[in-house]
């Protein structure tokens, strides 16, 4: 017998359990969600009134993805009063919260896709699925990573220190070599086409309505004063270019990057944006995704550590 209620949510009622979880950040905001123009819904546990615990189911099929493009750690949330229970209590709150949420809104879903926030380490509620009905399918869980430059107590010193040497020396060659600068005035134009030039490269197509969302994606988060655009520059032309903001607990994320004709460019941009999260005060940054070999060996290569998060996916019977 279940303890909890498992009901939709309004956007009200998320925005409301967003702002009190552990687990908030701007990629789950509902505004920002409205810049995708896809279906989604909201889905919580309500205990005498309260919603304790939530998820969001987003439908990205226009985008060819399991995710929206660029957003990371849109899963399940807490209340921060589950989350401030005792060690023992917050496990058996954490599995059976996830396990009674993801159940009740399968039976109700055909598909969804959800990404964990980091700090969601156990995922046996989330394993255990159907555990006692063989007749139903479960979740398929995905290890995943990202690279984290930790912040705190640092300095410029040590965070070059840090890196790998052909890292620091490809920043200086930039300079000296190259003749590149670095500052923060790109523009959206700018980064839309080094991100485009950046799959080219790759032979890779970008569908339609990736490239038509990240304008909006981006002025976003610059409108709500959380954003910036880092910018590498040949002269007057741009060469590199990141999308970074800051997010509510303190991280500075990395979700979109772009290079064009530049050897060394890139690297004088990822110093940059450390130096520049360090110098704001963040507690952090969040390179956002170290799941590709040559994406994950350079940032390493600059001082990131790997941090595990998982992604889980469910997909009932076929008709």
């Amino acid at each position: 017998m279940k303890r909890y209620k498992t009901r939709r949510l309004s956007a009200k009622e998320w925005d409301d359990l967003l702002a009190r979880s552990p687990q908030r950040t701007r990629f789950l905001d509902p505004d920002f969600l409205k810049l995708f123009d896809v279906p989604l819904r909201y889905w919580g546990i309500d205990r005498n009134g309260v919603v304790i615990a939530g998820m969001s189911v987003i439908e990205t099929d226009i985008y060819g993805g399991r995710s929206l493009p660029w957003c990371y750690y849109q899963g399940i949330i807490y209340h921060e009063e589950i989350w401030r229970a005792a060690p023992s209590k917050r496990t058996q709150y954490e599995i059976e919260l996830a396990e009674q949420l993801v159940e009740d809104v399968a039976q109700e879903e055909p598909a969804f896709t959800i990404s964990l926030h980091s700090s969601l380490t156990d995922i046996r509620g989330l394993d255990w699925v159907h555990f006692h009905r063989p007749d139903r399918p479960c979740l398929k869980l995905f290890p995943r990573y990202t690279a984290i430059v930790d912040l705190v107590d640092a300095s410029p010193e040590t965070l070059r220190a840090a890196c790998r040497s052909a890292r620091r020396q490809e920043e200086r060659y930039a300079v000296e070599r190259e003749g590149l600068t670095v500052a923060e005035d790109g523009t959206i134009q700018e980064l839309v086409a080094l991100f485009q030039a950046t799959f080219v490269r790759q032979d890779i197509s970008l569908r339609d309505e990736t490239v038509s969302a990240l304008p909006d994606f981006a002025g976003y988060l610059l409108k709500n004063g959380c954003g910036r655009l880092h910018v590498v520059r040949k002269d007057a032309k741009a060469v590199a270019i990141a999308l970074v903001f800051d997010d509510y607990d303190g991280i500075a994320h990395v979700p979109v990057v772009g290079t064009g004709e530049t050897r060394f460019g890139g690297t004088l941009l990822y110093f940059h944006i450390l130096f520049s999260a360090l110098e704001r005060g963040a507690k952090a940054v969040d390179l956002n995704g170290a799941n590709s070999p040559k994406r994950a060996y350079f940032k390493h290569s600059m001082g990131a550590a790997p941090q595990l998060f998982f992604e889980a996916s469910w997909k009932g019977e076929e008709e």
